[in-house]
């Protein structure tokens, strides 16, 4: 694949019927692509360009007025024309300096036939070259594509997909990964390499950024950085790109580009597929550890690989849930394939993960080097990435929730720390958290057998309400949580319920009559406050959705 597929101003000035012509100003600009030639006489039709069009013309519509073929030539410069041929005769028989002098400024191709010419045949003769040379891009293209597909097959693919693709376009490209070492073809001295890398590394969009897309980045006039990222489920995996001097991207190269980081994905994702399918005595130990069986601590450093006596860095448990909507119920869930994924994204945060699928949940063990004080931020950052890749592979429907442990320091109680992720991830749409370590009352609910300890402790303190609310459809329940949560602020409880104050108290009147307490005891209170929250546990009701779940217009009288 070359440049003979690219028309340009220098190869049109050397077509037969050129052979009278002459280039007088705008030379530098002769590399400028063909797209198209028309035939334009005035400068009001210059509208009607999409740019890269050679113009033909015979001055007819400036011919000698200085302010009209000025104005001319700047519309066709502004129009992204690459260049203007003019027939010198009756309407211009010679180029004036002020022409001359604009075209030079801009580097735009200013061309004369010297003798009469049929533009006719001009157009003719351009016209089908053009559509041959792009015919021709298109069957090359498809040899391309194929010579890749075959490469990609190959041991050391990444490598050889380069060396392919720089051979095509011949100027410098690049393969950069987020993890991993760049790759140069040609290749460059060390110094140049580290100097590039950091330089890529600072224009390039970053891992996490929304909806990365392809780009041109101008790194001098006359110096861009073309870019294309290589992403897999939602999942920014690497760079592939190169360095044009003095020229800009047209769409063949682009396309070249394109099919060239199809190939690599693939490869890419097959490499992580494989990964993942000798990870057998990983899998072992998580099965393990949710069956909850007790493993020596030197068993499992060594399931997991870890090397030395030394201590073993913080880590945590963390459970992550996939949910689809019933319009998606007959879509299979594929959750396996974000193994790879979920993995490369927690390295790159500083993790060193361990990650089980079954079914629609992964199972994760998150080993940290990083300070104490980064992992809480860090822990955010990975849920946040996971669930965006989630959403992004699955549909954008797909809920995900987490359940993440306290910090461990033994792994020999990693299948206790894997409990209390579980805990986290079945409170986590009660307490709007996915931490453990902030459940509050949940952490001790939990443990509470429902029958009868539970249920009788919510009988006792909340049953004459319930039974009175199921009678006489009324809001005590509500007003009484409502009330707790706001620290016995009439006026606040009455906002929040957009009642009367009056309203409310009648409400107070009521619930206490038929709990026979007063909501001042504080004893009585917290028994009250617990009972509250079991109630909407066990009936799958979350806060929000008591407190907030039926609002009341101010002037609704009490019942």
């Amino acid at each position: 694949m070359n440049k003979e597929w690219r028309l340009t101003v220098a190869d049109v000035v050397k077509r037969p019927l050129f052979q009278h012509a002459v280039v007088v100003a705008g030379s530098r600009g002769l590399s400028r692509a063909v797209r198209w030639v028309h035939v334009l006489e005035a400068a009001h039709t210059v509208q009607y360009l999409n740019g890269e069009e050679l113009i033909l013309s015979t001055g007819l519509g400036f011919g000698e007025a200085k302010e009209k073929r000025l104005a001319y030539l700047s519309e066709l410069i502004s129009r992204k024309a690459v260049g203007l041929c003019i027939e010198l005769g009756d309407y211009i028989p010679s180029v004036p300096e002020d022409m001359l002098e604009l075209a030079n400024h801009h580097d735009f191709p200013l061309i004369v036939f010297t003798k009469p010419v049929r533009f006719v045949n001009i157009t003719q003769d351009l016209h089908e070259l053009l559509i041959n040379r792009q015919m021709q891009a298109l069957r090359n293209l498809e040899s391309y594509s194929r010579s890749l597909q075959q490469l990609s097959l190959q041991a050391q693919g990444i490598p050889k997909l380069l060396q392919h693709f720089q051979s095509n376009v011949h100027t410098q490209v690049f393969f950069f990964p987020l993890d991993g070492h760049p790759l140069y073809v040609p290749l460059l001295p060390q110094a140049v390499q580290s100097e590039m890398s950091s330089l890529i590394r600072s224009v390039l969009p970053q891992a996490g950024e929304m909806d990365v897309q392809s780009g041109v980045i101008a790194l001098s006039d006359k110096k861009k950085l073309v870019y294309h990222p290589i992403t897999g489920m939602g999942h920014l995996l690497a760079y592939v790109g190169l360095i044009l001097f003095d020229r800009d991207p047209d769409e063949y190269l682009l396309l070249t580009l394109d099919y060239t980081v199809s190939a690599m994905a693939q490869i890419l994702m097959r490499k992580m597929f494989a990964e993942e399918q000798m990870l057998a005595a990983e899998n072992r130990l998580f099965d393990d550890l949710i069956a909850n069986r007790t493993l020596p601590e030197e068993q499992i450093r060594s399931l997991l690989g870890l090397t030395g006596k030394g201590k073993t860095p913080t880590y945590h448990s963390m459970i992550l849930s996939l949910h689809r909507g019933m319009e998606d119920a007959s879509s299979p869930l594929p959750p396996h394939e974000l193994t790879g994924v979920f993995r490369s994204l927690l390295t790159r945060l500083g993790f060193r993960p361990f990650i089980r699928c079954l079914g629609n949940r992964f199972y994760l063990l998150l080993i940290s080097p990083t300070h104490p004080s980064d992992i809480r931020k860090n822990l955010d950052k990975a849920m946040s990435e996971m669930k965006r890749v989630c959403r992004q592979a699955m549909g954008p429907e797909t809920e995900v929730f987490f359940g993440v442990s306290r910090p461990g320091e033994q792994l020999s109680d990693a299948g206790k720390h894997l409990a209390e992720s579980e805990q986290a991830l079945i409170f986590q749409r009660d307490t709007d958290s996915p931490y453990f370590s902030e459940l509050g009352l949940f952490r001790l609910l939990f443990h509470v057998p429902q029958e009868p300890v539970l249920t009788h402790f919510i009988h006792d303190y909340l049953g004459p309400l319930l039974r009175y609310d199921a009678e006489n459809n009324t809001q005590l329940v509500k007003t009484l949580r409502v009330y707790l949560d706001n620290h016995l602020s009439k006026q606040d409880t009455a906002d929040k319920l957009f009642i009367h104050r009056q309203t409310l108290y009648h409400r107070l009147e009521k619930i206490e009559e038929c709990l026979g307490v007063e909501l001042s005891q504080p004893d009585k209170r917290l028994c009250l406050e617990i009972a509250l929250r079991a109630y909407e546990w066990k009936h799958g009701i979350t806060g929000s959705g008591l407190a907030n779940g039926l609002h009341e217009k101010k002037a609704q009288p009490s019942r």
